[in-house]
């Protein structure tokens, strides 16, 4: 009868070991650990949401900030302690905002519920950049000329110039 108890014994030992290597609910295991790092990376990245706009509105005291998209999606992204804002390559605050800037949010949850990340101002394009100093320097030549009124100024019809 111990012989018995002995055999059940260890039959009853090897089953529970032999389903305890087995993967539960035909789960497969991971290969190595640094499978399991690549896929926590993978989920990270994927919670992750990338949206680009202009602001529309900053509001401090708040912790808010209303951007637009270019399809004119608008939404007000909360800004917390924990907001990384960056301008021009450098650390910068809720206050350093203003309406108009174009920024690249990156933010966590729903569009109902976001936790932004991180905000990065976009530095202004080039060509508007070279338009403004266009026009200074056309209002610069035109206050030059009012400047110098004894200057002789060609009139057409009379041949020659005039005072």
């Amino acid at each position: 009868m111990k012989n018995v108890l002995i055999a059940l014994a260890v039959a009853v030992a090897a089953c529970g070991l032999a389903a305890a290597q087995q993967p539960m609910g035909g789960m497969e295991m991971p290969a190595k650990k640094g499978t399991m790092k690549q896929e926590k990376k993978e989920m990270k990245k994927s919670k992750m949401t990338n949206w680009k706009g202009t602001v529309q509105a900053v509001d401090a005291a708040a912790g808010k900030i209303t951007v637009t998209d270019k399809e004119g999606m608008t939404m007000v992204m909360p800004v917390t302690a924990e907001t990384k804002i960056m301008k021009d390559g450098k650390p910068a605050v809720i206050a350093d905002l203003m309406a108009g800037q174009m920024v690249h949010i990156m933010y966590e949850g729903d569009m109902n519920m976001p936790m932004v990340k991180k905000i990065k101002v976009k530095k202004a394009h080039m060509k508007k950049e070279k338009m403004e100093k266009m026009e200074k320097m056309e209002k610069m030549e035109k206050m030059e000329k009012m400047e110098k009124p004894g200057m002789m100024e060609k009139k057409p019809g009379n041949g020659g110039m005039n005072k």
